[in-house]
Parts: structure tokens; C-alpha cells; sequence
């Protein structure tokens, strides 16, 4: 039922005018972190996964999902692309968004000591079982998404032939699983001050709505 409830409650979370600006916000930002993309031959390198992995964490699977459809489309009509638009495409950036959505909505965060390396490892320890879900999300996402979805889709699109799809998913699970620790690492330097952020900011909208002022 809990796995349910991860829906229903995301679903409600669009209810919200709040959830709506700051999703808008991420999505932004995602847009903007798009054009820093670095393409190579069977991987790209990109943190504009970070917008979409907040938006997962702050409203769960279903608002996080339609964000990735948004930020795919959009993406493609305000940048210059050299090849068509291919909806199949967008559902990768849908299950990413699912993804993050289920492993990291309103995941538990203590505050990291930023002060040294040594400080913020020994914090990450007060935060072990969110630390584990951020690396299971990404785990996920990089076996769905990048490995897998990606890979099929192009043979799909024709973009690669039928035979070379083995060559090019060997290819991108070293990529990928190379490039996952520096994912991991930001993730870990980003969500906990976004949800620390996000976190301070409603509750003294809250006390001041409760103040009257």
C-alpha cells in the first residue's frame, strides 16, 4: 500500500500552487542545465538530472514524471537540434523522473556538516538510509534509463542497427557505471541543501501565516 500511496499522495501534491512555482522553478533550471550537455559517442555528460531528481524528492513520482515530459519537450523546441523530435524519447525522461520519484519522495535528511571532508562524511552517517536510497535512484535510473531504455529506443528510432545494440549497451554500462560515483557525490552536495532549503523557507511561511502577518 505504501508504494500506492507514493502516487495518491504526488498526485495531490499538484493540488498545490506551491508545488506548481518550485516544479516550475526546477524545471527551469533543468532546461538551463541541458545546454551544459557534453555528448560522446555512448554517453553524455550532464547534472541536469539534479533538477529532476529534487523535484522527485520535494513531490514524489507523479509530479517528478510529468516534469520529465515537460523538460524533454520544451527542451528540444528551445534548443537547436540537428535531428527530429521522437516522442519515444520523452518516456526515458519520464521513468527517470518516476524513478527518483519513488526511491527519494519525502526521504528523511539531517542536516550535513559542511565544514571539511572529514565533517561531511561523518555526517553522511546520520544519513545512511537516504544516502542508500539516492544511490539505489540512481543505480535505477542508470540501468532503466541510460542502459536500457535508451539503447532499445535507438534501434527502435533506427538510429542504430538491430545487431550493434549488445556493442552499444556494453559501451554505455561502462560509461554509465564509471560516471555514477561523481553522480552520487552531487547528488549528495545538492538534494540535502535543496530539502534543507526548501524546508526552511515553507516553515517560516507557515509560522507567519499562523502569526497572522
Amino acid at each position: 500500500m505504501a508504494f500506492f500511496n507514493k502516487f495518491k499522495n504526488s498526485a495531490l501534491e499538484l493540488t498545490s500552487l506551491r508545488c506548481i512555482c518550485v516544479t516550475a522553478i526546477l524545471i527551469a533550471l533543468d532546461l538551463v542545465l541541458k545546454q551544459f550537455t557534453i555528448i560522446l559517442p555512448f554517453t553524455k555528460i550532464s547534472v541536469a538530472f539534479i533538477a529532476i531528481s529534487a523535484i522527485g524528492m520535494l513531490y514524489g513520482p507523479v509530479v517528478a514524471m510529468l516534469a520529465g515530459a515537460v523538460t524533454d519537450v520544451v527542451g528540444y523546441f528551445i534548443t537547436t537540434q540537428n535531428y527530429a523530435f521522437n516522442p519515444i524519447f520523452t518516456i526515458v525522461e519520464m521513468a527517470g523522473g518516476l524513478i527518483y520519484g519513488l526511491f527519494l519522495y519525502r526521504m528523511e535528511t539531517n542536516k550535513l556538516d559542511f565544514s571539511g571532508g572529514k565533517a561531511f562524511f561523518k555526517s553522511l552517517g546520520g544519513n545512511w538510509k537516504s544516502v542508500v536510497l539516492i544511490v539505489l535512484a540512481k543505480f535505477t535510473v542508470i540501468v532503466i534509463c541510460n542502459i536500457f531504455l535508451n539503447t532499445w529506443f535507438q534501434v527502435i528510432a533506427g538510429i542504430i542497427a538491430p545487431e550493434a545494440f549488445l556493442v552499444k549497451i556494453s559501451a554505455r554500462i561502462g560509461t554509465s557505471f564509471i560516471k555514477m560515483p561523481f553522480d552520487v557525490i552531487l547528488m549528495l552536495l545538492t538534494l540535502y541543501p535543496i530539502k534543507a532549503a526548501y524546508n526552511a523557507v515553507f516553515k517560516r511561511v507557515k509560522k507567519r501565516r499562523k502569526e497572522g502577518i
